[in-house]
């Protein structure tokens, strides 16, 4: 990983077939250069676990992977600052829909969370059936833009997640213009991160995103 150099690797710690525990994050982590930075993806889970999991591994970003509210934001604020935890991000998931008639729905869903601007940055990702991301999966590009359209006048952070690879990561920079690309399922090989591919992805989404 280190030779491909991304600016983000992902520990997910959330119900997955790449669910990690923190004792095996925390021997990858020590690993990485420390220019990259560490992502732990969370969902459905207590503020004491992310506080506990941030300090262990030395995360230095948490992503809430599911529709938080308020009130846990705010306790989630609240512990990181009793625990003495300064400088770690908090991204949010959106959830985007597959179909144009889910898309009041969703709104309903994205509008009962804490306003988006608290977060440090957004990840669009598709929700399916059992899965609100993870699935390799893209959403539709014209919902997807229509979503981004509005919220990126609340954040101007936010990352693509879902079924993006090599091969069309640069047409995703180019119609999006994101702050930043998520992949994980395209970059495999038998279901194990393949160099070649996580360096070609690196590679051609820092060339899309330095040409747009």
């Amino acid at each position: 990983m280190n030779a491909c150099m991304p600016d983000f690797v992902g520990f997910v710690f959330a119900p997955s077939k790449r669910r990690v525990n923190a004792q095996e994050a925390k021997r990858i982590r020590d690993q990485l250069h420390p220019q990259i930075s560490c992502v732990g993806v969370f969902t459905q889970t207590t503020v004491d676990e992310i506080v506990s999991t941030t300090i262990f591994v030395g995360l230095d970003v948490i992503q809430l992977h599911w529709d938080t509210n308020e009130s846990f934001l705010n306790d989630l604020f609240a512990a990181f600052s009793q625990a003495s935890i300064s400088g770690v991000k908090i991204w949010q998931r959106i959830p985007i829909p597959s179909q144009e008639s889910q898309e009041e729905e969703y709104w309903r869903r994205i509008h009962n969370m804490p306003h988006l601007s608290r977060f440090d940055a957004l990840l669009f990702d598709i929700s399916v059936e059992h899965s609100d991301g993870g699935s390799g999966i893209a959403f539709p590009w014209d919902i997807g833009k229509r979503f981004y359209d509005s919220l990126i006048l609340e954040n101007r952070c936010i990352f693509i997640a879902g079924g993006i690879g090599p091969i069309n990561v640069e047409d995703t920079v180019r119609h999006f213009s994101p702050y930043g690309v998520d992949a994980s399922s395209l970059l495999e090989t038998n279901s194990y991160k393949d160099y070649d591919k996580v360096c070609d992805f690196v590679r051609v989404a820092r060339q899309a995103g330095s040409d747009s």
